[in-house]
């Protein structure tokens, strides 16, 4: 958040309490379980530094694997249509 906004004036949120921090804690769980996020290991999450980097190598291990086929090094690519 922007050092500009200030938000000490605001109105508490009146149901915070009620939640209380194990009630937070599910709602965030479920909020990222609906969004399919994926929580790394600090471990983990210290050797990939990007998305890309976990995607490339999540479908290397599903190739070796054998469950992802290779994709073709020949294969064409899709042309654009031209319009007439």
């Amino acid at each position: 958040m922007r050092k500009e906004y200030d938000l000490t004036g605001g109105r508490p949120n009146p149901y915070a309490k009620r939640l209380g921090a194990a009630g937070r804690a599910v709602v965030l769980e479920r909020f990222l379980r609906s969004e399919h996020f994926v929580r790394l290991d600090d471990d983990l999450a210290a050797t990939f530094p990007d998305d890309e980097t976990v995607n490339k190598t999540l479908r290397l291990a599903l190739e070796m694997k054998g469950v992802l086929a290779k994709p073709s090094r020949g294969a064409a690519k899709p042309r654009a249509k031209r319009s007439a």
